[in-house]
């Protein structure tokens, strides 16, 4: 690599990879304040636990249906741009939410929300693995899910406390001005054009290759099919404080709290996973990650009081916060570079969208028949992941 080169790279790592790290930390703190709001936004509003589900539901199934599209728009439109959109919509869409009356303007606001989050997995995704080498992508990948998870870490405990002064309105909109700055900042950062074109044929080849590369690629394929069945376990931890408040009497700081725990005991979780995925054999890893998840997940309901509830948390949210970057790394690894923001986008579209699926039924399990059932639920969807992913093979095998 030529000194020039270097430069490049070095620019790259200090200006658009760290931005396209804080916009997923931004992300992630959304997603992460919802569920903290949920009670207060349940009793003052008078929703179901399904109705809960179904805001959970507009939200991924607005960003999954759209991140196909975004893969395919980052071969032509600078990264920078698409990254810059979601931010600054989805800051408009959340605080339209934070002063709607019911839930039709919060299920509007939501799925508003999730146009503003389409671009971030695959079109960040893509701008991380075309700046690794394959021998550290497990690292980086497991980096930039790590400093989300500092965000989600972040945020429970700093959204328990603007809610306990200023309730869930005012908790909701403070946290869109970060998104604003980011937003604003993307577009002020340097990047180069992608090498596509507009021009039909060109456009119509390149889908059309994508999808032959999923159809024609074992990996790609089994790894879709591992991320669609555990796409219906998505959202289970949005329901973690309304299970604290409800089911366990706790109070909202009290739950606020233990949910920071559950997303804190998962910081290190994503590098960890992806070293170790680069290590040894990321299959073995994956289903490691997801059978214990499945074990803990079964314990959650039976566990009734602060101390229980901390010794499942914690390996809990540990095994649960890291394996994206493990799935991430098999999907960069086996594809072509020209191909890799549609594999990303259709990767992300089938997780987001099927896992749409996931909390309206968990909120209705939860309805009918207690969150125990629910979370019993979740915990049988993570074992039939891992039988899925024991199909799986490593790309340089």
């Amino acid at each position: 690599m030529d000194s020039s080169t270097t430069l490049v790279k070095k620019s790259r790592i200090n200006s658009g990879f760290a931005l396209v790290i804080t916009s997923h930390v931004l992300n992630h703190v959304y997603d992460t304040l919802m569920p903290v709001l949920y009670p207060s936004i349940i009793s003052e509003l008078n929703l179901s636990y399904g109705l809960v589900g179904m805001l959970s539901m507009g939200y991924r199934l607005s960003s999954g249906a759209l991140q196909i599209m975004m893969g395919f728009l980052g071969r032509y439109v600078r990264r920078k741009v698409l990254l810059a959109f979601g931010m600054l919509w989805q800051s408009a869409a959340n605080s339209f939410g934070s002063i709607s009356s019911g839930f039709d303007g919060l299920f509007v606001s939501r799925t508003l929300a999730g146009i503003g989050a389409s671009p971030q997995h695959p079109t960040g995704a893509a701008y991380i693995t075309e700046t690794f080498s394959k021998e550290r992508l497990g690292r980086a990948l497991g980096t930039n899910i790590t400093a989300a998870q500092l965000g989600s870490f972040i945020t429970p405990f700093v959204g328990s406390l603007l809610l306990s002064v200023f309730g869930w309105r005012t908790a909701m909109l403070a946290f869109t001005i970060p998104g604003i700055l980011v937003g604003i900042a993307f577009l002020f950062i340097s990047e180069s054009k992608r090498s596509g074109d507009w021009r039909g044929l060109s456009s119509m080849s390149f889908l059309l290759d994508g999808l032959r590369e999923v159809l024609h690629n074992r990996t790609v394929l089994v790894v879709m099919v591992v991320e669609m069945v555990m796409a219906f376990r998505m959202g289970a931890r949005d329901f973690i404080p309304s299970y604290l408040v409800q089911d366990v009497a706790l109070s909202s700081l009290e739950a606020g709290v233990l949910f920071t725990i559950f997303v804190g005991s998962g910081l290190p979780a994503p590098y960890v996973w992806g070293y170790l995925s680069d290590r040894f054999e990321r299959r073995k890893i994956l289903m490691l990650t997801m059978g214990v998840a499945s074990v803990l997940w079964f314990l959650v309901p039976f566990s009734r009081n602060t101390a229980q509830l901390v010794l499942v948390f914690v390996p809990l949210g540990f095994v649960c916060q890291g394996v994206g970057g493990i799935i991430q790394a098999f999907v960069g690894a086996a594809t072509k570079k020209e191909n890799r923001d549609l594999i990303y986008g259709i990767y992300f579209t089938l997780a987001y969208t099927i896992g749409s699926l996931g909390p309206v039924i968990l909120g209705y399990l939860a309805d009918s028949f207690g969150f125990q059932i629910g979370f019993i639920y979740v915990g049988l969807v993570s074992a039939v992941s891992v039988l899925a992913a024991s199909f799986l093979k490593n790309p340089h095998s």
